[in-house]
Formats: structure tokens, C-alpha cells, sequence
């Protein structure tokens, strides 16, 4: 249905959404752009609204009549006053955010564990590779950046729709977790290689790493050889390569 007219009110709304705190404040969060618009209403997830200009409803109108959310039409100006984009285009919605009970996870594949990863841009990049990877959960620890945060929700690539990433502290997944705990560190001296146990991977902060209690706790800290003299590797980059070389 399109009933709906933009409004001051809904403006303040969705431009709330912007901050981590309203998110949870609202169990609400934003998506941008016609391609990961297009893939929300094509899944079961809740859209609580749907903006967008007349050229995207008409390209998309079948779809969106399958939908149950209320449509805003907006012209380019109305979208950019609710958009995190300098140059937003055509579409953006607002959705439920998921809620996971951490006590019931009994994941006994690979997994990832993200040890205070602050860069939106890692952390959408790390569920898109668990996602091209089939991984089912990322795990986000310390002060790792927000699942939610429109720049990881941008980077993912439509990721954090299949990927579950529950926040969850160090303690926390300890107790739960019985799987071998593989930390990526410069400190390590195994590589990774095939025939691991399927576990959990710890990915640490960009600049100081794995905090101590963490590495502590490990069984094997796995090290990336260095051929080359650069200092070190994105918190994504580094990610990547071990998903690619223990899942062979």
C-alpha cells in the first residue's frame, strides 16, 4: 500500500536509526539501495516501511505488493534527508532487527569470533565472506562494531541475511562454546592448513590484536606467513585467508 505521506515525524524516526542507540532503543534498523531493498522483500524478514521514489515502485511493484509494508514514495531530496548516503538511490526500509537466544547455540561447524573489530567496514565484509564461506555465525564480541551500523549492513552484501551475528562477551561464549578455539595471531606459529577440527576462529582488533585472556584460552593460534614486508593485514583480508586455507 502506498497511504502513507512523508512526514517530520517519520524523518526524525528513521533518521534516529542512525545511531546504535536507537536501534536498540527500537529493535529497528535501515537498509539502503534498490539491490539489498529488492533482496529484504523477497525474504520473510518484517519491513516496517518501505521508501522509495516512483521509478523503483513501478519497476518493483509486483514484489512490493507481496509485501505487507506501508510505502512512503519519496523524491530524491526526502530520501537524502533519511539516508546515510551522500548519493542515495532510489530505496530504503526499515526493518526488524533479529533477537537470538545465545544459550541455545550449539553450532558444531566452523564459526567466527570477532574480538572487538571496530571498522563497520571489516565486520560487513567478514559476514559476507562467512556467508560466500556458508558459515553460519559471527560472533560479536567486545566492542565490535554493530551488525546493524548502515555501513556494515552496506558492506555484507546482503549477508547479515543469512549470517546470524548475536553480540556476545568473551565470558559469555566460553561457557557455551565446546568447540577448539583457533585465535589469528603474529605470536603463532601454526599456519593454517586443512584437516582442523571444525571451530571457532578469533579474529582480533585492527591495531592491538587478540586481547591476552583470549589467546590465553585458545588451543591453536594460527599465523599467516609473511613473504612479503607489509606490517599487517586487514582485519577482512586476514579472515578470508584462513576460512580459504582451513576450508579446503
Amino acid at each position: 500500500m502506498t497511504d502513507l505521506i512523508f512526514s517530520k515525524r517519520l524523518l526524525k524516526y528513521v533518521q534516529s536509526l542512525h545511531s546504535r542507540k536507537y536501534r536498540q532503543k527500537y529493535n529497528k534498523f535501515i537498509a539502503q539501495g534498490p539491490k539489498i531493498v529488492t533482496e529484504i522483500l523477497r525474504t520473510e524478514r518484517e519491513m516496517e516501511f518501505l521508501f522509495c521514489t516512483d521509478s523503483y515502485y513501478e519497476l518493483n511493484r509486483q514484489i512490493i505488493s507481496q509485501s505487507q509494508a506501508p510505502v512512503v514514495i519519496v523524491n530524491q531530496k526526502e530520501l537524502k534527508s533519511i539516508s546515510t548516503h551522500k548519493t542515495p538511490k532510489d530505496a530504503l526500509c526499515v526493518c526488524e532487527m533479529d533477537v537470538y537466544d545465545i544459550f541455545s547455540i550449539k553450532d558444531q561447524s566452523w564459526s567466527i569470533y570477532l574480538d572487538s573489530v571496530q571498522d563497520p567496514g571489516n565486520v560487513g565484509t567478514i559476514v559476507r565472506t562467512a556467508d560466500w564461506f556458508g558459515i553460519d555465525y559471527v560472533f560479536l564480541g567486545g566492542d565490535t562494531a554493530d551488525l546493524y551500523n548502515p555501513k556494515v549492513i552496506q558492506s555484507s552484501m546482503g549477508g547479515f541475511l543469512r549470517v546470524k551475528a548475536p553480540r556476545i562477551t568473551w565470558n559469555e561464549f566460553h561457557d557455551i562454546n565446546t568447540q577448539p578455539i583457533y585465535a589469528s595471531s603474529l605470536e603463532g606459529s601454526d599456519s593454517p592448513a586443512t584437516g582442523l577440527e571444525p571451530g571457532v576462529i578469533v579474529i582480533g582488533n585492527e591495531s592491538k590484536g587478540i586481547q591476552q585472556n583470549i589467546l590465553d584460552a585458545s588451543d591453536i593460534k594460527l599465523k599467516i606467513p609473511l613473504i612479503g614486508q607489509a606490517e599487517s593485514l586487514n582485519a577482512a583480508v586476514a579472515c578470508g585467508i584462513i576460512l580459504s586455507k582451513v576450508l579446503q
